[in-house]
């Protein structure tokens, strides 16, 4: 299972944040990861970063910087505004965007 299988699934429902969060839950500390970010979809994240630019951050820590700029590389932006306005990248492939990037640096 990816994070694109559980992003706004009826089963799950999450939103972009809470997808990866779920994909890589073991790497949180915090055991509510998942139901705490489904406040930071929808470019709702802090900064209005993309949600799932957000939850790769939360999930690598100690490369936070590495994992924005290899996103930003790969979707053309980091801002959900910018994402879907400028670069024109999908929700979905965000998602595997960020996957990579978080199965890279965690």
């Amino acid at each position: 299972m990816s994070a694109k299988d559980t992003f706004h699934h009826p089963d799950f429902g999450h939103n972009c944040a809470q997808a990866i969060a779920y994909q890589f839950k073991n790497l949180y500390d915090d055991e509510q990861i998942v139901e705490k970010l489904a406040a930071f979809g929808g470019g709702r994240a802090p900064q209005g970063l993309c949600g799932a630019l957000y939850a790769a951050q939360l999930a690598c820590p100690a490369h936070k910087t590495e994992v924005e700029e290899a996103f930003y590389k790969a979707a053309g932006a980091s801002t959900c505004r910018e994402i879907k306005q400028m670069a024109h990248t999908p929700c979905l492939r965000c998602l595997e965007i960020a996957e990579m990037i978080v199965e890279k640096y965690k």
